[in-house]
């Protein structure tokens, strides 16, 4: 059972003024948090839902036009992306997706229908219940007549701890596996197909761009088909490859392996490097990796996974911790932990931690060629594999199936999966964490709890509404401050007005003369505010965030009881969400934000359910993070 949270704005409080107990919440018995958490929670992850699923290339036209001359700027904005596509006449393809019941995959699995393994082929990996990628392909192949294994090869033949396979699809649906279903790549008796993978990002739409998102194909990896962990709501993309792609991905797995063996079959990181952004790069040589077991709800006793690289830097005595990030309020089910805090430096929602996974060689192997026509060109990679700093493969890659296969944005090294559920038993040879900012790069306002800040209110954002955001300080009970304690009618109930307005019996300050921060602006009663002399009601602490708290309080699970309006959701409409026109930062030719639909075709929100506080708007009675970090203080 998930723990309670110990901090944010989500605390379950009383419901009703006057009660003389809150509601009990059945909690798991108290233990002992591990020191590097920032809150005490037990991720209970489970395989249910549904999988999408697609066969076969995509027929991307949005990449194959932007990268092509007839790319231009048709809307003369300066920029050339998909808008200007869709004045060409240029559309991505709808699609037919395969919808995998949860249920009825684990039902299959379960009889060991292929001779593989019951439930996972890699029980050795997974916890019964859970599954790979690879399993996904195992079950589509057992109860689809257009797919077949033609060879199965073990991770003990493989040499690479990986099962290996030659497969074929009926592309054309004759009811005939044979070369007439191969187009530009072979889906008949083919060793080089693979699987692309999607992260479920809920109802956002900024990374399905074809060259600066992760596409409606899908990130392209060296990762292990039967290790990497399938998650409900992901999507998957099994399709050929080129040969060139294949041989690529086995010398990455190769020299894992031969890594392992070096170290005598311990995981050794040959280099961890961080970079706080100032100074030089911390660079931590040949760190032994060991197994935390964090995530017992889906991997085996001693599996290893990229959050026990910095967990184990930890064990060296390096500062180091992780957060846990829940259901989004986009809805995006996330439900792991992450990178919070290395060194003393600690993320700040929009600005904190990046990581880098993989082999030096390979690091810009997938690149993606933007801006074209008579703005900006921006070279992706050219798989020059054969180049010594590329690894000194004897291989000579095709520049369209380059083209194809490497130049997106994501990818490799860069992959949209949390450390804590990213296997790594075979060690790779270089692990990078950066400090860095995403509000530029989603043209986000940044309002950070940490320091004061100036807001325009008014509808016309015409500056005739500015007031001043501050996080305040609690006064303390020994000071002769009349702080609340919980004899306190209203006891852990946030919204002070639900019981003390000019509608009920006048109590405390008579309904009349509330204290209102003029002083910064403000015309209206804030209980934050009323915090500054009465104390935060029995308020959990936080958890060390200190910006956009909504991102993780404003969703389904979440949602903030007794926080008035910031308990509450409103429709905004397409003229309202400024994010549709807050679309490239200040590297146009690097990334863009446009909004698109699954297939990459620009699709600005129309219509977006959500918290008063969010990218669109601001509670003026509960600020995000002001009246959050006010009420609910960090630990020092």
């Amino acid at each position: 059972m998930k723990k309670l949270l110990v901090g944010g704005i989500a605390s379950f409080l009383l419901s009703g003024c006057g009660d003389d107990q809150a509601d009990s919440i059945p909690i798991d018995p108290p233990a002992s948090k591990p020191p590097f958490l920032t809150v005490d929670v037990t991720p209970n992850a489970k395989f249910e839902g549904e999988i999408s699923v697609y066969l076969g290339r995509y027929d991307d036209k949005l990449k194959d036009w932007l990268q092509s001359d007839a790319a231009t700027d048709l809307t003369g904005d300066g920029f050339v992306d998909e808008r200007d596509a869709h004045l060409a006449g240029i559309r991505n393809p709808k699609e037919m997706t395969i919808k995998v019941d949860a249920k009825e995959m684990t039902r299959v699995l379960a009889s060991n229908p292929d001779g593989l393994g019951n439930h996972s082929a890699r029980s050795d990996i997974f916890v019964e219940g859970h599954f790979s990628v690879f399993d996904l392909l195992r079950y589509l192949v057992h109860t689809r007549p257009d797919l077949r294994f033609d060879q199965v090869i073990s991770p003990e033949e493989s040499g690479r701890d990986t099962h290996e396979f030659v497969i074929s699809w009926d592309r054309n649906g004759d009811g005939v596996f044979d070369a007439a279903d191969d187009n530009l790549y072979d889906n008949s008796e083919s060793a080089d197909w693979y699987a692309r993978i999607k992260s479920n990002g809920g109802d956002e739409k900024k990374l399905n761009g074809s060259l600066d998102g992760k596409g409606p194909q899908g990130e392209g990896h060296y990762e292990r088909l039967d290790q990497l962990w399938l998650q409900p709501g992901m999507a998957v993309r099994f399709q050929p490859f080129s040969p060139e792609m294949t041989e690529r991905r086995k010398w990455v797995q190769d020299r894992e392996m031969a890594r392992l063996e070096q170290f005598g079959g311990k995981v050794v990181v040959p280099q961890l490097m961080i970079n706080k952004g100032t100074g030089a790069p911390i660079v931590i040589t040949n760190l032994e990796v060991k197994p935390h077991n964090m995530r017992p709800d889906i991997f085996q006793p001693g599996v290893i996974t990229k959050m026990d690289v910095f967990l184990s830097a930890r064990d060296l005595g390096w500062d180091v911790k992780f957060n846990y990030w829940p259901i989004l309020s986009t809805g995006a089910k996330v439900e792991h932990f992450a990178l919070f805090s290395f060194d003393g430096l600690d993320s700040t929602v929009g600005r904190g931690w990046s990581t880098v996974y993989g082999e030096m060689a390979t690091n810009g192997d997938f690149a993606a060629y933007q801006g074209h026509g008579d703005v900006v060109v921006n070279p992706g990679t050219t798989c020059e594999f054969s180049k010594p700093e590329k690894g000194g493969m004897d291989l000579v890659v095709d520049p369209e199936h380059c083209r194809l296969d490497w130049q997106s944005k994501f990818g490799g090294n860069v992959l949209h999966l949390m450390s804590d559920t990213w296997v790594m038993n075979q060690p790779v040879e270089m692990v990078m964490a950066g400090y860095m900012s995403h509000y530029g790069l989603w043209g986000m306002e940044e309002f950070n709890g940490m320091f004061p800040a100036e807001r325009d209110f008014s509808e016309a954002n015409d500056g005739s509404d500015i007031v001043s955001l501050q996080t305040f300080a609690l006064p303390e009970a020994d000071d002769g401050a009349p702080v609340l304690t919980e004899q306190h009618f209203g006891w852990k109930i946030a919204d002070c007005t639900e019981c003390h307005n000019e509608q009920k019996q006048p109590l405390g300050h008579g309904g009349h003369s509330w204290p209102i921060n003029s002083s910064d602006g403000f015309a209206q009663t804030q209980p934050y505010y009323c915090a500054t002399c009465h104390g935060n009601n029995g308020a959990p602490q936080g958890h060390n965030e200190t910006a956009r708290c909504f991102w993780c309080h404003a969703g389904e699970t979440h949602m903030p009881k007794h926080h008035g309006e910031a308990s509450t959701k409103r429709l905004y409409q397409q003229d309202e969400l400024v994010s549709n026109d807050k679309i490239y930062n200040n590297y146009p030719a690097d990334v863009n934000a446009l909004p698109r639909d699954k297939f990459g075709n620009y699709e600005p929100y129309e219509a977006i359910w959500s918290s008063k506080n969010s990218d669109w708007d601001m509670s003026m009675v509960f600020p995000d993070p002001y009246s959050c970090m006010t009420c609910h203080p960090n630990s020092q």
